[in-house]
């Protein structure tokens, strides 16, 4: 594989889910767990699976995981546990670390410890069905950053026949429109600003989430 290099700590739903789509995706995976009967679990579907003890230093110091300059945090249930792995992978020199919380405090406490990113999964999971239920126009968000989204959104009837010069999303609402997909074609880049949409198209389009809820 000619993929990133990622290693996942904690085989548990979140961070099993998180090592097979990135694996699958051509990436290469280190997936780490205490737990024998998880890592015999995925090790069919990952680069490589170890049993380790991700809060002992020594034990990360021996799988190198210095060499990984994206490590993934799942092990969010004990947060004794999850402190010390973290604060083991910032002494190693981890380049990034990205980490799981299960609550509010405790993504603070990560942060504050060398954690470079937390997830708060159910409450984005919980987030993202909210908006694909009451608008169906919504098909996937994608994070960014704190500020920018990535929204896939279907255009429906009001959209058809109109333009990108016609609509002035970038001037009225600073909502950047990236990508086009056609029905039977494939996903392109929009660089015709002329290009009349169709009701059926789908576009991919970047900015503040709340200014994104403006139109669509």
């Amino acid at each position: 594989m000619n993929g990133k290099n990622y290693a996942v700590i904690g085989l548990g739903i979140f961070g099993y889910r998180i090592a097979v789509e990135l694996f699958e995706l051509g990436n290469n995976i280190l997936a780490v767990d205490r737990n024998r009967k998880l890592v015999e679990q995925i090790k069919e579907k990952v680069t490589e699976a170890v049993v380790a003890d991700a809060s002992d230093y020594e034990a990360l110091e021996e799988l190198k995981i210095q060499d990984f300059k994206t490590v993934i945090v799942g092990m969010s249930d004990n947060l004794e546990q999850l402190i010390l792995c973290v604060t083991n992978l910032k002494k190693l020199g981890v380049e990034k670390i990205i980490a799981k919380a299960n609550r509010k405090i405790h993504e603070e406490i990560l942060l504050k410890i060398g954690a470079d990113e937390v997830v708060l999964a159910e409450r984005e999971m919980a987030e993202r069905l909210a908006h694909r239920i009451s608008r169906p126009d919504i098909l996937n968000i994608i994070d960014v950053d704190s500020e920018v989204k990535l929204v896939n959104v279907k255009l429906g009837k009001k959209f058809a026949g109109k333009t990108l010069k016609d609509l002035k999303l970038r001037e009225k609402y600073n909502v950047n429109v990236i990508l086009l997909k056609r029905k039977d074609n494939p996903i392109k880049l929009i660089t015709d600003p002329n290009i009349k949409f169709q009701e059926d198209d789908e576009l991919y389009v970047a900015g503040d989430e709340d200014d994104i809820y403006k139109i669509f």
